[in-house]
């Protein structure tokens, strides 16, 4: 028996009872005086030896003069030839790294394996019971003409492992996999995904669930150990109660034994030993009574499996403005709750730490161990401090509990034994998609790594199996994404390769030619295929867009052009107001189309984000350059624009004017959305300063443009217009009407901008109507959805005094006290609790929600 000597006393003296107990003699080295050095002591008590015993605790041991491992380590080295039955004590907070190492050594070398106890008591009965089925085993093996047999005193089934904490937010899931696993017909379901995903905790729940329906038994086979796939029958054998005998397969003895009778059977860690499906699919075939529930980070490819995908728990979409009792009741945030509480038992979910425990979830993608490990540091960091140093690195999640698998007391060690899974390619398309964000295509894949079609799809297919990637509906098929808690860790690869550099710029150009492409869509009839397509790839538009800024500007003013419309109407431009004000410095640097394009999208998005003053200098930037563009679109564009920044200075007329004449120069052209936006322009002018005839034709003209390009932004904020005239000239009841259908179109467009444009023209209409409250309330949801999104007014700063006026005629009607309540209670307002206020007209709106 090989150990340390004062640290694991009582577990010799455990192990010597064991094997006294079976009438074998412990050869063991004892502390005190020997005639002999102890180095040649344990050599030669090896060579004396037929079985390798090893228990391991805290201390590496002790490194003799001109030694370079210790001699616990040698002993392990010298034992090769021997049977090894090999134990390691847990918890051992303190353990020597280079135990570790050899730990973990061992585990590698695929050689042998090791059983983990916590008392010398445990300890005993296991060396007792492996030592017994060792010798069992080996005495029938010298028996040549022995056949396997199940004898009639096996133990019985390795009892289902009882879990020390509770299983929370998996309900659905148990369900659906007993349902799977109980049909007739099925016989192999495998529960796949990424570590720490929860698959046993899913298995084991569901076998219990299951145990009534296989009288013959139930058993969890654990093969995390095992990494030779010719050995995972030899573990069925030992969880089942089968003794192995004579010189028969364990599969003939696991015929026999199991006959006729239904059993389930739980393999547990499958993934490194997926060799052995052929082996489970003759043991389905031969035992008609068995079902199997595998758990696996790949699939096992069988004609007889059912793959189980088993998901990160769920999320809410939206937390913001939730009340605590349902943030309580998401299974991501009630599993963090439950874990914090075992840390910190005085823990609870409050109005003040609720936010960021949702957004750890959230950014921890609801991985159910990610959230465990972060819940374990509540014993010391509040949420805020937690979330904050999540956002500097996913490493902040620390280590778990000891009882733990050591491949996923941390996140990183989880990933890395996943990814260890893989062939080279595999691995290699694997670091490439870290340079993705929120997805890719195949196509992309390919192009990126340097692939053709064919091989990215094979790679992606297998990275899929590994549960490293997986897939999601989108509009041209499905997707593939990694987690982030993923992407995290494989991203530190992709940086260290000799060629992430040029991955990085293939990606960039690749998204660069993607957005120049839906150009021509953007501003025509394609429109909306061509925002859902860029929609999917937002992430990956802004990090080439980045990648742009910092290696090569020169493509960026026309990329900006092409981009502004998309960006304008998912209310991205916050972001891209950043990216022009950094491109701006350098605009002196371009050519004349490139001047003009940085230009103009600054001027527009000046105005759009509110920020007065950068429009004013991009108009002063682009005023001397009109005369000098050639291409009709961006001088049409340009004058549009220039009208736009003449409302800032308060110059109506020129703004009337200049969408005049760019509506002119747009009609002569095939660009219906940009002419719709001049028509609109001019009508909004229109209206502010009386002249209604004029509106409406300019606005009539908007709506049908947007009904012939089929765009529920147009149509919406169309109806909105007509609707604010309409309550102008006193005819609430039309202006009922046009703004029923244009809040419909808004919720249809997915645009905050035109929603709010909605509610404030609802705010006008309940004010007119003699409800002052209830416009308080819609324009306290108008100032909250902008301010959560960082928009501003549509695109005239008149339209902002329009709004301005509306709110101090409401507060003046109501007096301070009274119109603070509704109005605070507004700007709390969900997107769905404001559309449902506007909904309700029976109700005042003045409660809080």
């Amino acid at each position: 028996m090989s150990s340390t000597l004062g640290e694991l006393a009582d577990e010799r003296e455990a192990v010597s009872r064991a094997i006294s107990a079976l009438r074998l003699t412990p050869v063991t080295f004892e502390a005190g005086a020997r005639p002999y050095p102890p180095r040649d002591l344990y050599q030669a008590y090896l060579a004396q030896s037929d079985v390798f015993v090893g228990v391991y605790g805290q201390r590496y041991g002790w490194i003799g003069p001109g030694m370079e491992v210790s001699g616990l380590e040698e002993e392990f080295e010298l034992s090769r030839s021997l049977p090894r039955l090999l134990y390691v004590k847990a918890p051992a907070p303190d353990r020597d790294p280079r135990l570790t190492e050899l730990l973990a050594r061992i585990t590698e070398d695929g050689t042998a394996s090791y059983r983990h106890f916590r008392t010398p008591a445990e300890l005993g009965r296991l060396v007792r019971d492996d030592l017994a089925m060792l010798l069992s085993e080996r005495f029938a093996a010298a028996r040549p003409s022995a056949t396997a047999v199940a004898l009639p005193h096996a133990p019985g089934p390795r009892p289902l492992p009882v879990d020390v904490t509770s299983l929370v937010g998996r309900e659905q899931a148990i369900e659906e996999v007993a349902d799977l696993a109980g049909r007739p017909d099925v016989r192999l379901v495998t529960l796949t995904g990424l570590g720490g995903i929860g698959k046993t905790r899913l298995a084991v729940a569901v076998g219990e669930r299951l145990t009534d329906r296989f009288e013959a038994g139930t058993a969890f086979v654990p093969l995390a150990a095992i990494t030779q796939p010719e050995l995972v029958l030899t573990a069925v054998a030992r969880a089942v109660g089968a003794e192995l005998a004579g010189t028969g397969s364990p599969m003939e003895t696991l015929v026999e034994y199991f006959d006729d009778g239904r059993w389930l059977l739980i393999l547990d860690n499958l993934e490194q030993v997926v060799d052995a499906a052929r082996d489970i699919d003759a043991l389905l075939t031969r035992c008609r009574g068995v079902v199997i529930l595998a758990t696996s980070r790949t699939e096992l490819e069988l004609r007889a499996e059912r793959v189980y995908p088993v998901q990160p728990l769920p999320l809410l979409a939206d937390p913001t403005g939730v009340a605590v009792a349902e943030l309580a009741a998401s299974p991501a945030v009630a599993l963090f709750v439950d874990r914090a509480r075992a840390v910190r038992p005085g823990f609870a979910l409050t109005t003040s730490n609720a936010a960021a425990v949702a957004e750890i979830c959230r950014r921890l993608e609801g991985l159910p161990l990610a959230i465990e490990l972060a819940a374990a540091r509540t014993r010391l960091l509040d949420p805020d401090a937690l979330l904050a140093r999540l956002a500097r690195s996913l490493d902040a999640l620390g280590v778990g509990a000891v009882d733990m698998p050591e491949r996923q007391r941390t996140l990183r060690a989880t990933v890395e034994w996943s990814v260890g899974l893989l062939e080279d390619a595999e691995r290699s398309l694997l670091e490439v998609a870290a340079v993705f964000v929120d997805g890719w295509t195949v196509e992309a894949a390919a192009q990126v790594a340097g692939l053709d079609e064919d091989q990215a799809l094979e790679r992606s297919e297998a990275l899929a199996r590994h549960s490293l990637i997986h897939l999601t509906p989108a509009g041209d098929g499905p997707r593939p994404r990694m987690l982030e808690t993923i992407r995290a860790f494989v991203a530190e690869q992709l940086a260290v390769r000799p060629d992430a550099a040029e991955i990085r710029s293939r990606h960039a150009g690749y998204y660069r030619a993607l957005a120049e492409q839906a150009d021509r869509q953007l501003r025509g009839a394609g429109l909306r295929g061509g925002c859902k397509r860029l929609d999917v790839e937002e992430g990956n538009l802004a990090a080439a867009v980045r990648w742009y800024l910092d290696h090569d500007t020169g493509p960026l003013p026309h990329m900006f052009r092409v981009l502004w419309l998309f960006w304008f109407l998912r209310d991205h431009l916050g972001e891209a107001h950043s990216w022009v004000d950094q491109l701006l410095p350098t605009a002196d640097s371009f050519d004349l189309q490139a001047q003009v394009e940085l230009a103009s999208t600054a001027a527009a998005t000046g105005v759009e984000v509110g920020d007065d003053e950068a429009a004013l200098a991009a108009r002063e930037r682009l005023a001397p350059l009109l005369d000098g563009i050639g291409d009709p679109y961006l001088r049409a564009v340009s004058q549009l624009v220039m009208a736009w920044t003449s409302g800032v200075v308060g110059d109506f007329d020129g703004a009337l004017r200049g969408a005049l004449v760019s509506l002119k120069q747009l009609r002569g052209q095939d660009e219906p959305f940009w002419t719709a936006l001049a028509a609109c322009t001019a009508g909004f002018v229109e209206v502010t300063v009386g002249r209604h005839e004029d509106a409406l034709g300019h606005l009539t003209e908007m709506r049908d443009l947007a009904e012939r390009l089929d765009n529920p932004w147009l149509a919406a904020v169309s109806r909105v217009y007509l609707g604010t005239m309409a309550v102008a000239q006193g005819r609430p009841e039309e202006a009922r009407a046009q703004m029923d259908e244009a809040l419909e179109l808004s919720l249809a467009a997915h645009s905050t901008r035109g929603l709010t444009l909605c509610l404030a023209a609802f705010a006008r209409l309940a004010f007119v109507e003699g409800d002052p409250e209830r416009a308080a309330l819609l324009a306290g949801a108008v100032e909250g959805l902008r301010r959560r999104v960082g928009l501003r007014a549509l695109p005239l700063p008149l339209l902002r005094q329009d709004e301005a006026e509306l709110v101090a005629q409401v507060r003046q009607a109501l007096g301070a006290d009274r119109f603070s309540r509704p109005y605070d209670a507004g700007s709390r307002l969900s997107q769905q609790e404001a559309v449902a206020a506007v909904r309700d007209r029976r109700s005042a709106g003045t409660a809080a929600p």
